[in-house]
Order: structure tokens, then C-alpha cells, then sequence
């Protein structure tokens, strides 16, 4: 876990020292042809410099040890980090679209020049090349966080583009060309905001599980030998290394503890394999009653609505 986080710390070092020049680039161009694209971008790349850094914080966080108030640990604070970079695309976004208004109700010039065109065009490959360097590494870090800073990678590379052409169309056109990309650009950049405020609030509230993920455990646990029905699946989710999945059975008559031990052990592994997730199941053992005998095999009378309700208690 501190390796996944030290190396997730190395990546957003390296994309704030790019961010933090390509941000100087675009603020250059702006103030130097007076193109309100440009300027936009550029305020842009600086809000993705906060955002890095909050991402940042997130991740040192997660090197805090485990507690009695945390006993799984920090994981979630990179849900909160990605709802951050959500939400400041989203004011970016709103930004854009209001100064572009006001660029559209009173025009400036646009000066434009081959060096500031030429400079502009090197960030375009730049900015992609971090999203794309984003999200190969995070192909093993897995980070919701990581993920929702490669997406915006992305976008930033399509407003860039938008901004240069925007750019070139001013010098031609006499008209309010700039602040029209700006609007239309902002459009752009709220909708896909939006759309990550929502999965960044949906993970912070009820994790990031795949939605089948409580189904195909169920499944997987009802085909071992020793399992007469499955009750319940209850998926928490912790963050990352730290998914439990508890797994209330109804087990055979006549099976030992150390049969149900090997075969939950065989459940585990089926699991991780099949979600590609590092769950740590935990089956809470409830054997099922014959009505002539009160008995239990194991000494254990336990019921699912006892587990569930010790669990309600819990939290």
C-alpha cells in the first residue's frame, strides 16, 4: 500500500511541475495577443495545479496508519479528492462561460502572431501526453482520483486544440469568434464536470464496487459443496486494498470447520479472480437448522437477522 502511494505521489509531482509550465506558457499567449481563449486555458491549467495538489493531501492521508477510529484505514479520502477535481472543473466551467459572455457583449482584438500560434501548438501534445501517462500507471494504482485528473488531461487537450483554433479563426475573422469557442467551450467542460460529480459523489457515498460485483459473489459462494443457500452479499467498501465482502450462508448439515475453512479460502480466490478487485471476503457462518433438532454442528446459533443487526449496532 505506502509503495502504491509513493508512487502515485511521484506521478502528481510530475504532473504539477508540467502543469505549472504549460499554465505560464498560456497566461504568456493570452496577455500577449489579448485572446480570451487562451487566458481561459490558462486559468485552467492553474486550477489543475490545485487540484494536484489536493490529490496530493489525498494521498498523504493514506500513509497514516490504521486506527481504532479508522480500523480499515483512509482509502476513501481519494474519493473525496476525484469529487474535488470535479467540482473545480465545474467552476472553471462556469467561469469560462461567464467571462465569454461578457467578451461576446463587448468585443476586443485578438493580435495574432506565428510565435505565440507556435507555442500554444507544443502544449496541445504535452497535455495529452500527461493524460495518456496518467492512465497507463493507473492501470496498477487503480485511484479514482488519478482516474478523474487523466479524464481531465483529456479535456484540457481538447480546449487547448478548441483555443488554438479559435486563435487562428480570430486573426482572419472580424467578429466575436473568441468568446463564441470560449461559450461553447464551457458548455463542453461543465457537461463533463457534471458527469464526474456524479461518479466521484456515488463512490464517496457507496464506494466504488462494481454494480454486479454483490451478484457473482453471491453466485460464487453458492456453488461450494458446503453451502446450502446464500442469504446475503453486503459489499463495504473502505478504498483501495480494503473491500470486504460479507457473505451470510446457510451451510450443509454434517460439514467440519475444516472443510468450510478450505472451501471459503477456494471462495476467496474465485472472487479475487473474477472481479479483479482486492476483496477480502468474510463469510459469517450460519448453519441451517433441521426442525427436529435445535443443535448446531459447529455450537454456534447464529442467524443472518442476529449478524445483520450486530452489524446495524456496529455502525
Amino acid at each position: 500500500m505506502r509503495d502504491r502511494v509513493k508512487k502515485a505521489l511521484l506521478l502528481l509531482a510530475l504532473g504539477i511541475t508540467v502543469n505549472i509550465a504549460l499554465a505560464f506558457i498560456k497566461l504568456y499567449v493570452g496577455l500577449a495577443s489579448n485572446s480570451l481563449t487562451i487566458m481561459l486555458d490558462s486559468i485552467n491549467s492553474f486550477f489543475d495545479i490545485i487540484t494536484c495538489f489536493v490529490t496530493v493531501l489525498a494521498f498523504c492521508v493514506l500513509l497514516r496508519f490504521k486506527s481504532e477510529s479508522a480500523p480499515y484505514g483512509y482509502g476513501r479520502s481519494e474519493y473525496l479528492a476525484s469529487f474535488v477535481v470535479a467540482v473545480v472543473s465545474c467552476v472553471v466551467g462556469g467561469l469560462f462561460f461567464i467571462r465569454s459572455l461578457n467578451r461576446m457583449a463587448m468585443p476586443e482584438p485578438v493580435w495574432f502572431g506565428v510565435e505565440s500560434c507556435v507555442l500554444i501548438s507544443v502544449t496541445i501534445p504535452i497535455k495529452l501526453g500527461v493524460g495518456l501517462f496518467y492512465h497507463f500507471a493507473n492501470k496498477k494504482l487503480r485511484s479514482k482520483a488519478l482516474d478523474a485528473i487523466a479524464l481531465d488531461s483529456y479535456l484540457d487537450t481538447a480546449i487547448t486544440s478548441a483555443t488554438l483554433v479559435s486563435f487562428v479563426i480570430s486573426s482572419r475573422v472580424d467578429y466575436a469568434v473568441d468568446a463564441i469557442v470560449g461559450m461553447v467551450l464551457s458548455v463542453v467542460i461543465i457537461v463533463f464536470a457534471v458527469k464526474m460529480v456524479v461518479d466521484s459523489v456515488k463512490a464517496v457515498v457507496s464506494g466504488d464496487v462494481p454494480k454486479d460485483a454483490a451478484e457473482r459473489i453471491k453466485d460464487a459462494a453458492s456453488k461450494l459443496p458446503c453451502v446450502e443457500s446464500v442469504d446475503s452479499v453486503v459489499i463495504h467498501d473502505y478504498g483501495y486494498g480494503e473491500k470486504i465482502a460479507a457473505i451470510c450462508v446457510k451451510v450443509k448439515r454434517g460439514v467440519s470447520m475444516e472443510d468450510f475453512d478450505a472451501q471459503r479460502q477456494e471462495l476467496f480466490q474465485s472472487v479475487v479472480a473474477d472481479l479483479n478487485e482486492e476483496y477480502t471476503p468474510e463469510l459469517q457462518l450460519v448453519p441451517k437448522l433441521s426442525q427436529e433438532d435445535n443443535a448446531t454442528p459447529y455450537d454456534q446459533n447464529v442467524s443472518c437477522e442476529q449478524d445483520e443487526a450486530t452489524e446495524t449496532d456496529a455502525e
